[in-house]
């Protein structure tokens, strides 16, 4: 028989190293760990949209917890928060809140569709913006629509009204520094759930979603599949089904993740380094300077505050130039896009003209539009 050391402190020792998970060697070393905040959304009195036997709240709720499971399984240094852990409901405005506060690297909603064309089909995954097109604009008020059964929801969300098309004209060109990771995140985890079910594939889009208007790092909104489809329905509610969706979503975000570990591996750095995990995702990414478009809608001698009422509700920007605040709306490289939202505002600001910057340097309009419809060609 060996000898088996009785040393409490060695028993110690030893235990604590074998149960010490990643995430709390992690903690103890000051890192935070990465976070993933997973949003299952309605819940509670909003039973959300509804089948012939089943309640969009309930599938959402059995995906969300089992793809929160798969990564723990999976990842266990990643941190795993989730909006709701039982049947309640949630304001969107505080589903948004929870990951803010939480400071995560990331912000999964998970939904069900619905359309009063039974023959709609298929997955599909949002990121924020304006709406890649009339059914993902229609998905994003029927998501939104939410809000009215809320307290005081002309205040929360500032007077926003979900059913009013002219609302959505606030994430009309929205840029930020988490939109391409928004993007390919999305782009994951369609491809997964894609290549885990028999779901017809609806690709990526973006609309106006709320929740996600209100996080502050790179997040996506799921439709798992058309609860209004028959066959559909079938595969979301089955817990079989419901095993391959979450294995679909959670085979993008490992993707993602490991992606992200690529661009941190041996940096510490704020921002996440994922536009360059590897070789052949950095070829891809190297472009050449392209303008940038803007709407030009006035100019101040003095600094307005962001909500000042002459803005008339858009959410704008502004550039210093001869001693003059200039006020802008929208950015886009696309110069059509550009257009088509100063026909939107025209009514708002009719003497509103388009700019176009290089590198954050202001340059001639017209000189921009020669070198868009070049680099389009």
């Amino acid at each position: 028989m060996k000898y088996i050391p009785h040393d409490f402190r060695t028993v110690f020792l030893f235990l604590t190293l074998i149960i010490a998970t990643p995430m709390a060697m992690a903690q103890k070393s000051g890192k935070k760990p990465f976070t993933v905040v997973i949003d299952a959304g309605h819940g509670g009195v909003d039973p959300g949209a509804l089948g012939r036997k089943s309640q969009e709240k309930n599938i959402n709720f059995k995906v969300s917890n089992r793809l929160g499971e798969l990564i723990k399984e999976n990842h266990p240094e990643v941190k795993v928060i989730y909006t709701r852990t039982t049947d309640i409901k949630i304001p969107l405005a505080k589903r948004a809140d929870i990951a803010n506060k939480a400071n995560a690297n990331l912000f999964i909603s998970i939904h069900s569709n619905a359309s009063k064309n039974r023959s709609a089909n298929g997955c599909q995954t949002f990121t924020l913006g304006a709406g890649s097109d009339a059914e993902a604009k229609a998905a994003a008020m029927y998501e939104n629509e939410v809000i009215l059964t809320e307290e005081n929801f002309k205040e929360t969300y500032k007077g926003f009204d979900p059913r009013s098309s002219e609302s959505y004209i606030i994430f009309e060109l929205m840029r930020s520094h988490d939109m391409e990771l928004s993007v390919k995140l999305a782009e994951l985890v369609q491809r997964g759930m894609v290549g885990n079910t028999s779901l017809n594939n609806r690709g990526v889009s973006s609309a106006g979603f709320l929740v996600l208007h209100r996080t502050v790092m790179p997040s996506i909104l799921v439709e798992l599949g058309f609860i209004s489809n028959s066959n559909d329905e079938n595969l979301i509610a089955s817990k079989s089904g419901q095993e391959k969706l979450a294995r679909g979503i959670f085979n993008g975000f490992s993707e993602y993740y490991k992606l992200y570990c690529k661009g941190k591996e041996g940096k510490e750095t704020k921002k996440s380094s994922i536009q360059q995990p590897a070789a052949k995702e950095v070829k891809s990414t190297v472009k050449e300077s392209r303008p940038v478009f803007k709407i030009q809608i006035m100019a101040s001698d003095i600094k307005l505050k962001s909500n000042d009422k002459r803005f008339k509700g858009l959410k704008t920007g502004y550039y210093r130039e001869k001693g003059f605040y200039k006020y802008t709306y929208g950015e886009s490289e696309d110069y059509n896009e550009i257009v088509r939202l100063k026909k939107q505002i025209s009514s708002k600001f009719k003497d509103a003209f388009i700019i176009a910057f290089l590198d954050n340097e202001k340059i001639n309009t017209q000189k921009a539009i020669e070198m868009f419809k070049k680099q389009t060609k």
